[in-house]
């Protein structure tokens, strides 16, 4: 509805956005009231716990034997001492106010050692929520959800709708940035195995990647049938006659997993960078091109063309935001050695301003030369951007809008919140909307359940007759839901691992 009128839309945002600034110091002091009557009874039930210990501890010694005490006591004292000491050496290790400090077993105490700065903490401090990244995140899968809707009713500007083949539009850039964002995350797992300095077989971890996306494979097959069988209305042009994005989604860790082994010297930007240009280079100089857009559907390859092709240059993507993933997720990214520069030691005071610093120096020299890289691809070699065939200036393109988007979300959180230190989980929390942390703990679940309500809707209505103000009702009622079973999940604790 204000897609012709920005400036008033955004007018109307800031409105509300001053009422609460205005707002935050009688929110805050009911804060700090409440904080303090949460402390109030803790301190009391800490008296009451000690006392009972006490009395317990008196007539436990009152009960020895005046042949026995001396050993007792000397024992006890022994023990004390014993215990103690563990403690001590553990908390050298592991800062004892950061909620991720717990270490359960004396093996990881050893594997992890206290020689060097990320030594000193736990995995999970290691690898803490990133507040900056759980909003863009979050905030691109609530746009997606709702785009794939919306688009089926008039009411959404056709400029936003995905193109034939040459071009850019919203949702071009939708499924590409879906598929950024679980390469950033993905970058988890080499970098718990870097932490803890495991180095898995090849064949290990080809299995492990490739059981985490079986589920999402079926999800796919179980798409094709249930459109089949109801006779859906699909785009053949945009991934073929059988393929779909969830095969695309569940294709991809096997293959980055094979990538990254079979290329331990190579970063997965070069990575990325090379995959893109020699795709790139047979769309350019082979018949590829042509066989893509124009090739009659005969086989089982030409009849899924668009989906088999454009898989590679979405594994340039993931392969893109894996790398980013390596640049901010860790809350002390050593082993680059540039960020390792900036970063200085992990315990100082300055920690967080350094690592803040290094990310976002690297975002935004990779934002760039993303953008230098897209501009003369499409400036001076003429090459349009495609996002049927997933080609190079399309890789580009998804990639520096991703880096500069969580670039700018970086920039949020170090001007308005300067002190959050991602390792405390009150920081995090006060930093990054409920709502939206719901949506991105079960974001490929919500995505599911985002498709199967505009698969119901579609069947039920005929979405291009409905007038603006039905549309925009059945889309709020649409969007509440998913709200809401994003919100249930995280209350109940559930994590749905598609």
């Amino acid at each position: 509805m204000y897609a012709s009128h920005p400036f008033a839309f955004n007018l109307l945002i800031l409105a509300p956005i001053c009422i609460l600034y205005v707002s935050l110091p009688s929110i805050a002091t009911a804060r700090q009231r409440t904080a303090q009557a949460v402390l109030k009874r803790r301190d009391k039930k800490v008296r009451v716990s000690l006392n009972d210990a006490n009395s317990v501890s008196t007539v436990r010694h009152t009960s020895v034997s005046d042949n026995d005490s001396n050993s007792s006591i000397l024992a006890e004292q022994y023990t004390n001492t014993d215990n103690h000491e563990t403690v001590t050496n553990v908390a050298s290790c592991y800062d004892s106010s950061s909620p991720y400090s717990s270490i359960t077993t004396a093996e990881q105490i050893h594997a992890l050692g206290c020689s060097g700065s990320t030594s000193s903490m736990s995995l999970e401090a290691y690898l803490p929520k990133k507040s900056f990244l759980t909003t863009y995140r979050a905030a691109m899968m609530i746009i997606t959800c709702i785009a794939i809707l919306a688009v089926d009713f008039r009411i959404f500007p056709r400029r936003f709708a995905k193109v034939e083949t040459w071009g850019t539009s919203l949702m071009d850039l939708g499924v590409g940035s879906f598929v950024f964002s679980m390469g950033v995350v993905s970058a988890r797992g080499p970098l718990k195995e870097m932490f803890l300095k495991q180095q898995p077989e090849l064949w290990t971890s080809l299995k492990r990647s490739i059981g985490q996306t079986t589920s999402v494979l079926v999800l796919g097959m179980l798409r094709l049938l249930l459109v089949k069988a109801v006779d859906y209305h699909e785009h053949i042009s945009e991934y073929g006659v059988h393929w779909n994005f969830f095969m695309t989604l569940g294709f991809l860790p096997p293959f980055v997993t094979l990538l990254n082994y079979l290329s331990h010297s190579a970063s997965p930007a070069a990575l990325s960078l090379c995959v893109g240009a020699i795709y790139q280079t047979l769309l350019s100089y082979t018949p590829l091109s042509r066989f893509i857009l124009t090739a009659p559907r005969t086989g089982i390859v030409s009849m899924n063309k668009e989906g088999i092709f454009s898989f590679i240059g979405y594994l340039s993507i993931f392969l893109a935001g894996q790398t980013t993933g390596f640049y901010t997720l860790p809350a002390t990214p050593q082993y680059l050695p540039y960020v390792s520069r900036l970063l200085g030691n992990g315990s100082s005071p300055g920690a967080l301003a350094a690592s803040r610093k290094a990310m976002l120096t690297y975002l935004f020299i990779a934002g760039m030369g993303h953008v230098t890289l897209f501009l003369i691809c499409t400036k001076g070699l003429n090459m349009p951007v495609s996002r049927r065939l997933a080609n190079l200036p399309y890789v580009l393109w998804v990639t520096s809008t991703n880096i500069v988007y969580i670039l700018m979300y970086l920039l949020v959180e170090v001007i308005f919140y300067p002190s959050a230190d991602p390792k405390s989980e009150s920081s995090f929390e006060n930093v990054v909307p409920w709502g939206l942390e719901a949506v991105n703990e079960n974001g490929l679940a919500v995505f599911l359940l985002a498709n199967l309500l505009t698969g119901a809707v579609n069947l039920s209505l005929n979405t291009l007759d409905i007038k603006n103000v039905q549309a925009l009702t059945v889309l709020v009622l649409y969007a509440a839901v998913l709200a809401f079973g994003a919100g249930f999940m995280k209350h109940k604790a559930w994590r749905v691992r598609i």
